[in-house]
């Protein structure tokens, strides 16, 4: 395949490395055309931007690592976006216009989600966005929203199966009404709860929080629990603006400790997700960094924690499934810099919870943890780079 000249990549709004863009393509304005690093375009290709962005904006992202195949058409009014790893086979259409008259609609955007897979012949028209890890079928035609990892098809596009976190299937969903009771069943037991306890208004809590949502939504399969302990009226506002937004919030001010239960044991009991991550309140999450993690908590729904050791070099997660409560001592006590961080799979957890008997020990948190692998033994170490530089909870305060 013949890929395009540098006289021409130069000319893009953004061109990133290890890019294959075939030659044999039209593109109407390279200068508003933003392409990732190890984008690959097939031949046939023709992206087109009727009127430019006034700001110069690009009109067209292509993200990271996105695979598009022959004769991918676009065409831009407004944006156009395909997140990271994104896939599109043969003959996609893809416009945020509704009718071919509407040739500058600024307001107008189709953004399709981190890791999605569009069939052949597929069309997406109009003010659309397509969530994570979905799957438009071939020859569908989708004129409105898709939640993350739920696959449609049909012209016009229906739902036709959805994830469910509890059961680790995707079920399939017959109407539109069995559809919304599956997300809305998902959005109470969603795959990971991210639990954030407050101990001191910093200022970081809201880029901690921002960069959580840029990544999920309400029927996707992350949510937020703030447990406060600050009584800072700034954290309480601030958490009042995020419940407005998001279902998937949830917050709780001063928690009674009449049990003597440490805030981060407090925080944990609040989550309803399939695992819980306990996160400190001012690291914010790597951009494009949660859904390849939620990858590594749908494939191993048996272990009972999951140890996140920070990648030197931001990669792919790479696992190892290990074994005993030795070894994971072992693992947890090196002298590994950052230590790994602790996922908790929140039934072992509640399964094995004794509060009293985790009072008698200097740090409970790890008491508990203890209990959880002796009842469990399975665990799984995963080199992964999830947030900016040592996030996670280890041990109690």
């Amino acid at each position: 395949m013949h890929t395009i000249p540098p006289s021409l990549y130069y000319r893009f709004y953004r061109y990133g490395t290890g890019c294959r863009i075939a030659l044999d393509g039209v593109l109407t304005l390279p200068e508003q055309t933003a392409i990732g690093s190890g984008v690959f375009v097939r031949e046939g290709y023709r992206w087109d931007i009727p009127s430019p962005a006034k700001n110069g904006s690009p009109r067209i992202v292509i993200g990271d690592r996105c695979d598009c195949s022959r004769f991918l058409t676009i065409t831009a009014t407004g944006k156009v976006e395909l997140k990271a790893d994104v896939i599109t086979g043969p003959h996609v259409y893809i416009s945020d216009a509704r009718q071919a008259w509407e040739k500058d609609n600024s307001e107008s955007t189709v953004t399709i989600g981190e890791g999605s897979w569009i069939g052949a012949h597929a069309s997406i028209i109009g003010h659309v966005k397509i969530g994570r890890g979905s799957v438009v079928g071939a020859g569908s035609v989708v004129l409105r929203d898709v939640p993350d990892y739920c696959v449609v098809a049909g012209n016009p596009a229906e739902f036709r199966r959805i994830y469910d976190p509890s059961s680790g299937e995707w079920l399939r969903v017959h109407s539109e009404a069995e559809a919304r009771e599956v997300l809305a069943r998902r959005s109470k037991e969603p795959l990971l709860s991210i639990c954030l306890p407050v101990r001191s208004q910093n200022g970081e809590l809201r880029r901690c929080l921002e960069s959580v949502y840029a990544q999920t939504e309400d029927y996707g399969l992350i949510e937020v629990c703030v447990l406060d302990d600050t009584a800072a009226q700034e954290t309480e506002e601030l958490a009042q603006r995020f419940g407005d937004l998001h279902h998937s919030f949830r917050y709780c001010r001063n928690p009674a400790s009449g049990d003597g239960s440490p805030l981060n044991i407090q925080a944990a009991s609040m989550a309803r997700g399939k695992f819980i991550m306990l996160h400190e309140q001012g690291t914010p999450f790597l951009p494009n960094a949660l859904t390849p993690f939620l990858n590594v908590l749908h494939t191993h729904p048996d272990c009972a924690v999951i140890l996140l050791q920070p990648a030197l070099i931001r990669t792919a997660p790479q696992l190892e499934r290990l074994e005993g409560l030795t070894e994971f001592t072992r693992r947890t006590a090196s002298s590994a810099s950052p230590p790994p961080s602790v996922i908790l799979n929140r039934r072992e957890w509640e399964q094995t919870a004794d509060p009293a008997q985790a009072r008698h020990f200097l740090d409970p948190w790890v008491s508990r943890q203890h209990a959880l692998l002796q009842a469990n033994p399975q665990f799984c170490l995963c080199r992964y780079t999830l947030s900016e530089a040592g996030g996670h909870i280890r041990s109690a305060p």
